[in-house]
């Protein structure tokens, strides 16, 4: 286990229940975590790479008929309700910042 002095981390956006942060790892890889209420997605830097560019597919996306929008993230999905999507999308707009 990695004391917390073995890394550091930085974070990138912060909305009212989801968060980004960067860490840089000891061993010198840059992982990047996407917390979205209780769950925790982690990217690689080549894989957040390729969430930064899907982010104007995304903003697009619309809700399936149970008014439900969907992400896939590299053998996750997500599924959020639209507040839920309002606020994972302002989250990816202040990355872009």
């Amino acid at each position: 286990m990695n004391n917390p002095q073995d890394y550091k981390s930085e974070t990138l956006a912060e909305t009212e229940n989801f968060l980004v942060w960067r860490a840089d790892e000891p061993d010198g890889e840059t992982v990047y975590y996407l917390q979205l209420g209780r769950a925790t997605l982690n990217f690689f830097a080549e894989e957040w790479d390729e969430l930064l560019a899907a982010i104007p597919e995304l903003t697009g996306s619309k809700p399936n008929d149970d008014g439900m929008y969907a992400a896939s993230f590299d053998n996750v999905d997500i599924w959020m309700d639209k507040e839920d999507w309002a606020e994972f999308l302002h989250l990816l707009q202040d990355l872009g910042r």
